[in-house]
Parts: C-alpha cells; sequence; structure tokens
C-alpha cells in the first residue's frame, strides 16, 4: 500500500469479492473516510458503510500452522458475507482496521451487530462427534462390560468423557459466535 493511504492490510481475494467486480490475487483493505475499502490490485472495488452492515463477526481458527483470522460482514440487501483473510498471520495492521471499523458500527447501530467466534458448524463439530463417541464407549462399557466391576465399566468412557468436556468447554468460552457486550472483547479474537 502507497504512504498516502491509511493504515490497512492485504487480504485474499475471494470468488464473492471476485463476482462483485474486485480484479487481482489480492485486495488492500483500508478505512477510508468512515468506510470499509476492499480494493483489488489489479482494479475494483467494494466499499462497506458502517450503516449498511447487518451484523459482523470476528474470529479465528487454529491449526498446526497457527492461527487463522478472519472477519465475516454481512451486509444489508446482500446474501452472502464479504469474508476477509489477512494475508500476513499477525498483521498488526489487520488488528488495527478491524477494530476501527467495528468501533464506527458499534456507534451507528450498537455493538450487537458485532460477533465473535467462527462458523457455528465448525464450532459445534468437535463436542458433537466426541460427544458421540462417548455415548459409544458409555453404551460399551454398559452393555458389553456386564459384569465387570464397575470402575472397569466406567473407564471405558473416562477418555471421551474427558475430551468431550474439554471441547464443550473451549466451544462455549471460546468458539462459538455470539454477540459482544463491549468492544474490549475483540482483542481476543485478533493477532
Amino acid at each position: 500500500m502507497s504512504t498516502d493511504t491509511p493504515p490497512g492490510f492485504y487480504a485474499a481475494r475471494t470468488r464473492a469479492m471476485k463476482r462483485e467486480g474486485v480484479a487481482g490475487w489480492r485486495t488492500a483493505v483500508t478505512l477510508r473516510a468512515g468506510r470499509l475499502a476492499v480494493v483489488g490490485e489489479d482494479g475494483g472495488a467494494i466499499w462497506v458503510d458502517p450503516a449498511d452492515v447487518a451484523r459482523m463477526r470476528v474470529g479465528y481458527e487454529e491449526s498446526k500452522r497457527g492461527k487463522h483470522f478472519q472477519t465475516r460482514i454481512w451486509r444489508t440487501g446482500q446474501s452472502n458475507p464479504l469474508v476477509l483473510h489477512p494475508l500476513t498471520q499477525y498483521d498488526p495492521n489487520y488488528s488495527a482496521t478491524i477494530q476501527a471499523f467495528a468501533a464506527a458500527v458499534a456507534a451507528i447501530g450498537g455493538v450487537g451487530r458485532i460477533e465473535r467466534g467462527i462458523m457455528a458448524f465448525w464450532a459445534w463439530a468437535g463436542p458433537v462427534l466426541m460427544g458421540l463417541l462417548f455415548l459409544a464407549a458409555a453404551a460399551v462399557g454398559i452393555v458389553v462390560l456386564a459384569d465387570h466391576v464397575w470402575w472397569q465399566r466406567c473407564a471405558v468412557a473416562l477418555v471421551p468423557g474427558v475430551l468431550f468436556a474439554v471441547l464443550l468447554w473451549n466451544t462455549l468460552t471460546r468458539l462459538a459466535p455470539r454477540p459482544i457486550v463491549e468492544l474490549s472483547e475483540l482483542d481476543k479474537q485478533l493477532p
């Protein structure tokens, strides 16, 4: 980005951005005149006014390679969200830009339109699958090991039960999407 534009970050161009006319492999995302500008490196731009934001979700997913940050912006009149994935993993300009835009959205429409977390499906996939494994292990302990001592029957379901509890706690406290109460909650979701 050139020195005459405010701080911003580079994001990957998605198919949704391409459908809206943004060209190039990456996009420059900045705040200009109170609006979020998503400008393609080969042309085209999307301007998002804070008043047009129906909902905004800030979060990250973890992998072996670290955290992958993303922001989803649902705009009024658009069916699909605008998804911003910063190209640099721990870019401080991403954090500053998203916090400033979230503050603008909150100032116009209230903090209730801003959420933290990831997609609900991926947030709940781990606890649901581990819960099924826990139920299967408990059934094995009750039915198959019926003539064994009580602690041997419970031992089968112990590890899946503990893993289920940890995954459920992680989902409820960090992953599941929910509205924020104050803007400082975004600090945990940004680099």
